[in-house]
């Protein structure tokens, strides 16, 4: 495939592509789709230095091919992939979004999140608990839904987040986000959320949803 030189697109998704194939990719792809693909695993990348986006969802993708990412990459998805957990994607200066829902994603794999990112998602992600990301300063929405997230992560969010949803979050209480002076909208609907928490909400916000939770009184 490496002779179609003016490739900016494929999609394979649902395919029985392999590792090789897509280590012979053509340098000037700009997207990639490998949703589904059952057979890939460790294949390198690198090369494709043109690279914009890519969605490994649903595969076998290992951490030591995310590592082997091309630097310009600004979107990755990379939900419900099972073999991942501690990659690092710290060279990635250009990474926009990421989507590692349903995936066992570590902390220390979101403590090497690059800090140009702007929207995370961790639906679902059960291996998380304590992680820092105050340093991602261009962090405007999170997403830890149904999540084993905890109040130390969430008192580290960076001041920069305009959007943050915890629903069905039933590892956090009494969290302090009152630095949060940008913030405009937390779902924390379904979650253990307490009325000490609440009083740290910065005035800033102007939509909560604290609806079904149990643990709020006041």
């Amino acid at each position: 495939m490496k002779h179609l030189v003016n490739l900016k697109e494929i999609d394979c998704s649902e395919s029985a592509i392999t590792d090789s194939a897509i280590n012979n990719f053509p340098n000037f792809l700009e997207k990639i789709n490998l949703c589904q693909c059952e057979h890939i695993s460790d294949f390198n990348i690198k090369h494709l230095v043109n690279l914009k986006e890519i969605d490994c969802s649903e595969t076998s993708i290992t951490d030591s091919s995310i590592n082997n990412f091309p630097v310009s990459l600004e979107t990755i998805k990379l939900n419900q992939c099972e073999n991942i957990s501690d990659f690092n994607i710290n060279h990635l200066v250009h990474l926009k979004e990421i989507d590692c829902s349903e995936c066992s994603i570590t902390d220390s794999a979101i403590n090497n999140f690059p800090v140009s990112l702007e929207e995370i998602s961790l639906v679902l992600c059960k291996n998380i608990s304590a992680f820092n990301i105050k340093y991602l300063v261009n962090l405007k929405m999170i997403d830890c839904a149904y999540s084993t997230i905890t109040d130390a992560a969430i008192n580290n969010f960076p001041v920069s987040l305009e959007e943050i949803k915890l629903m069905d979050c039933h590892k956090i209480r009494n969290f302090n986000i009152n630095h949060l002076v940008k913030l405009k909208k937390i779902y924390c609907r379904g979650s253990s959320i307490t009325d000490r928490a609440l009083e740290n909400f910065p005035v800033s916000l102007e939509t909560r949803d604290l609806n079904n939770c149990k643990n709020i009184v006041q």
